[in-house]
């Protein structure tokens, strides 16, 4: 994506928004900062903004005329997509993408997404701790506090970024193509925001909607509309469950974790060396047990 010299729309100034100016100004862009409520003043924002910032500040009623000087709009997630203002952008055929989309774009290296109503910031954090411990390159980003915008800049092709994506993220992707994703659980939330459990989990969905053969998707058997999922996604899906025995996955056996993968088997004990299981024959693997 070139933004250089072109006038880009961040519309909301939360932390989303205000690193998507960074990310923007730093590629050139002409960027004007939009914020509805009228109960900030431009000084308050501006503080927030990076020293230097030349970006032009709006504070509450939003200019009619504004939409026909734009190249580009930037969503911040706690924006609605189906505002009155941002449909007649769409409408003019203006591009309207999310922060996640503007930070995938400048971003490079492999990543892991995850999503899912509960458990997804513990998943999260206890993901980018197991891959910081694999390399140094690792940015944890995204709903977990960090915004994604900001870190794009600083990746390179061998870094890894383990991003939380809300539903609010999900909605207003284009090209976001994770090498891995993972749907932890489905249950209602949100919905004054997506109106509908259908919506909810169509927004969840796009966390997986541009991966291929290449990737992969895990996702929760114990939901139903998760097992008809798998049966859409063009990527490599790997199920886990608490309450199956899986031909293909993981899942608990009583007190043990087992992975299986094809010819492969996997056994994770509790206080117990892990091994690996191969036709019938035992290898050490690891030392320690990893309970996933």
């Amino acid at each position: 994506m070139v933004v250089a010299g072109k006038k880009v729309l961040v519309f909301g100034s939360g932390i989303s928004g205000i690193g998507a100016v960074k990310l923007l100004e730093e590629n050139g862009a002409d960027v004007v900062l939009y914020d509805g409520n009228e109960k900030l003043t431009e000084a308050d924002v501006r503080a927030k903004l990076q020293e230097g910032s030349k970006a032009r500040i709006i504070i509450g009623a939003f200019p009619e005329e504004l939409p026909n000087t734009l190249d580009l709009v930037i969503l911040s997630p706690g924006v609605p997509t189906d505002l009155p203002i941002i449909l007649k952008m769409k409408e003019k055929e203006i591009p309207v993408i999310g922060e996640v989309e503007l930070a995938y774009t400048f971003g490079k290296g492999d990543v892991l997404a995850i999503t899912g109503t509960n458990g997804k910031t513990t998943t999260t954090t206890l993901l980018g701790e197991i891959m910081k411990a694999y390399q140094d390159d690792v940015f944890v980003v995204g709903n977990i506090g960090n915004p994604y915008t900001v870190a794009a800049d600083l990746m390179t092709e061998h870094s890894i970024a383990v991003a939380e994506m809300s539903s609010f993220q999900l909605e207003s992707i284009v090209s976001f193509r994770p090498n891995v994703s993972a749907i932890l659980n489905y249950t209602p939330d949100h919905l004054n925001r997506h109106h509908t459990m259908e919506a909810y989990i169509a927004a969840k969905e796009n966390i997986a909607r541009n991966q291929t053969e290449d990737d992969y998707c895990i996702l929760n058997y114990e939901e139903p509309v998760m097992r008809k999922f798998a049966e859409t996604l063009k990527c490599r899906v790997l199920f886990f469950s608490s309450q199956h025995k899986l031909e293909k996955g993981i899942y608990l056996d009583n007190d043990n974790t087992i992975m299986k993968m094809l010819w492969q088997l996997y056994v994770w004990q509790p206080f117990m060396e892990f091994r690996w299981r191969r036709s019938g024959r035992q290898f050490l693997h690891l030392k320690e047990s990893h309970i996933v």
